[in-house]
């Protein structure tokens, strides 16, 4: 018999994470977070290399963009 705890969450069955559309490309396809960090490791580094996150620096005002589109660089707040 199941035990009725054993129901997955929704972060568990979500298919992919959530990105939000290019306001100028109109998809999602390009879209990367900008990631705010005081240590910036080797592996962070690496990921930047490779176009998965872009490194927006230490400090994160309220304006600050959560997003970056590669194709039309783009840098906006969602």
């Amino acid at each position: 018999m199941s035990d009725i705890f054993d129901i997955p969450s929704r972060k568990q069955t979500r298919r992919k994470p959530f990105r939000p559309r290019c306001r100028n490309c109109r998809t999602n396809r390009y879209i990367i977070p900008v990631l705010y960090s005081i240590e910036i490791t080797d592996e962070l580094l690496e990921k930047e290399q490779n176009k998965e996150i872009i490194l927006g620096g230490n400090a994160r005002s309220q304006d600050a963009p959560n997003w970056y589109c590669t194709k039309c660089e783009g840098l906006f707040l969602r």
